[in-house]
């Protein structure tokens, strides 16, 4: 029932959004480019929505970021399921944006383990803002039991971030830039994406931009290269390990 409880205070925060969202899409019928943004603007506000809610914590601590995910295991493998389901959706739905979407290029198991590299790069820098900071004073300890609808949640959740913006952003930049610069161009575009989060949703500011666009920028070049399967075990890894207290 809490968790039945959770979902429903949350539906009907975003449900007006959603419908005036749906509306723009039926009425207006935008062109593929437009829709890009529109699911951006609409991943945005299903994500955002969360913080006033309680279903994440954020905050700096060190001049570090940390964040801590619902303990409702229950609501992390719902919402990480719906994640996968939207992201499904958009990809069989819209056939002239999907086109942009590369799974994996060139070798899966390169990819996995560039995938993993990329994770280790953008936590690394969080061992040496964390020492000598208590978990108590970054978000707290995490049960044991809870880690495996997080590493779901995480995983999936972030599978939805990245098909948007190292499948749609990134596509639609390769036929502008190079690979890699428009890796580099689709973590810039993720981090503008945090702005609100930053600094009206929440107050962390300038250390939650800084960390998006270096997590955002590594994913980036992991996805032009390996595809947007690598890019989400960078993104969805590191917030993982960020939000598990496993660091």
């Amino acid at each position: 029932m809490e968790t039945l409880q959770i979902l429903m205070n949350y539906m009907a925060r975003i449900a007006p959004g959603l419908i005036l969202i749906a509306a723009v899409l039926i009425l207006m019928r935008p062109n593929k480019h437009f829709r890009i943004v529109i699911y951006i603007f609409t991943f945005v506000l299903m994500r955002d929505a969360m913080t006033p809610l309680g279903l994440w914590r954020l905050g700096k601590e060190n001049g570090a970021l940390w964040l801590r995910m619902s303990d409702d295991p229950y609501f992390l493998l719902v919402f990480a399921g719906c994640s996968l389901l939207m992201m499904l959706g958009l990809y069989f739905l819209d056939g002239e944006n999907s086109r942009h979407i590369v799974w994996f290029q060139s070798s899966k198991i390169k990819g996995l383990l560039f995938g993993v590299l990329g994770c280790i790069i953008v936590v690394a820098p969080f061992l040496y803002f964390y020492n000598g900071v208590a978990i108590a004073d970054r978000g707290g300890a995490v049960s044991r039991g809870l880690l495996a609808p997080l590493l779901v949640f995480t995983m999936l959740g972030n599978f939805l971030e990245e098909g948007l913006f190292r499948g749609y952003v990134l596509g639609y930049l390769r036929q502008r830039e190079g690979s890699l610069i428009a890796g580099i161009y689709s973590g810039v575009l993720f981090a503008f994406c945090h702005v609100f989060l930053a600094t009206t949703v929440t107050d962390i500011g300038m250390s939650m931009l800084i960390f998006t666009l270096w997590e955002g920028s590594i994913a980036g070049l992991v996805g032009s290269k390996y595809g947007v399967i690598p890019a989400t075990i960078t993104h969805g890894g590191a917030i993982f390990l960020l939000s598990s207290g496993l660091i």
